[in-house]
């Protein structure tokens, strides 16, 4: 008689390594606790991580802070430096040239995010669709704990209602509320590009690396927020929104990105990104060449035989992200 069938359980897939990148600026007061704390959570989380921070040109004493965790403070933490400030959008861009884990995330020294809330995203983007075979491409953070005025909270359940009566369709409440400025912005966004966030502007995002490395990132500034996740709905992306721990503090959301939303909006970028150029000694980040390509170099042609007949101007096209929208 054999003995007893030991049924052995399959071993769990490896988790993916995830790159945590945090642009600063000028973040010297803050940097003693976020950094480190960002350190002790990683290392509870179970899996492979890099922690990115990447100074931003700053002129305080965020470089030799920086330097005294790279020492051995803070593990697995790697530090670059823009010679001047080029904004939050170029700082991802010079993260995606280092890092090769599969999920890159991001985040920000100037609002309070809870470390912990990482957690959920991970969780989030490991599942995968039955319907569609394949894992999402993008989960972002949702702000909380801000009070909605009643005006706000009595208008949005009379455009609840009307939605449920007209089409059957049972809207859920949005928990994310920074201000009326904010929720304008997320309108305009919305109508013009077709995000469907509620929080767009946050800075608390999960990406896979590679989907980040399909395109160029066109934005130096804020309006990279809104950028990843149009062109993610333009690609039809899977993403999905989590709620963070609830925060006393209002961010104030970024400054004036009117002039990049019209360059991303008039014309959308999805070619190859630029070769990246390698960092030069000590960390320092070469000037990198601009995000939409190098225009190419004109060609000597032939002048065509003259025509009596005037060729008709061919109509403008319309943005590709707008249609996508309609």
């Amino acid at each position: 008689m054999g003995g007893p069938v030991l049924h052995m359980a399959k071993p769990a897939p490896p988790r993916e390594a995830v790159a945590v990148v945090i642009p600063v600026h000028n973040a010297a007061e803050r940097l003693e606790k976020v950094v480190p704390a960002w350190g002790d959570a990683l290392a509870r989380l179970g899996r492979e991580y890099q922690i990115l921070v990447i100074d931003d040109g700053s002129t305080d004493t965020t470089p030799s802070i920086l330097e005294k965790f790279a020492a051995g403070r803070v593990k697995h933490l790697r530090t670059l430096r823009h010679d001047t400030r080029r904004g939050f959008g170029a700082c991802l861009r010079t993260a995606l040239e280092v890092v090769s884990q599969p999920l890159f995330f991001y985040t920000s020294a100037d609002y309070p995010y809870t470390p912990s809330d990482l957690r959920p995203l991970l969780e989030r983007i490991e599942v995968r669709d039955e319907i569609l075979g394949r894992s999402p491409d993008l989960i972002s953070g949702c702000r909380t704990g801000q009070a909605k005025p009643a005006l706000v909270r009595w208008g949005g359940l009379a455009w609840r209602i009307l939605w449920r009566v007209a089409v059957g369709l049972n809207l859920q409440p949005s928990p994310a509320w920074q201000g009326m400025r904010e929720t304008l912005y997320g309108l305009v966004v919305g109508w013009l590009f077709g995000v469907p966030l509620s929080d767009v502007n946050s800075a608390f995002k999960l990406y896979r690396t590679a989907f980040l490395k399909r395109f160029p990132i066109q934005s130096d500034g804020d309006f990279v927020h809104t950028e990843l996740v149009a062109k993610g709905t333009f690609l039809t992306s899977i993403m999905d929104e989590i709620p963070l721990t609830p925060a006393a503090v209002r961010d104030p959301g970024p400054p004036s990105v009117w002039r990049e939303l019209w360059v991303v909006f008039k014309n959308p970028d999805f070619g190859s990104p630029p070769l990246p150029q390698p960092p030069a000694p000590g960390g320092e980040i070469p000037p990198q060449p601009p995000p939409t390509g190098t225009p190419r170099e004109p060609v000597a042609q032939t002048p065509p035989a003259t025509d009596p007949t005037p060729t008709p101007a061919e109509p403008p096209r319309p943005s590709p992200l707008l249609l996508w929208a309609l």
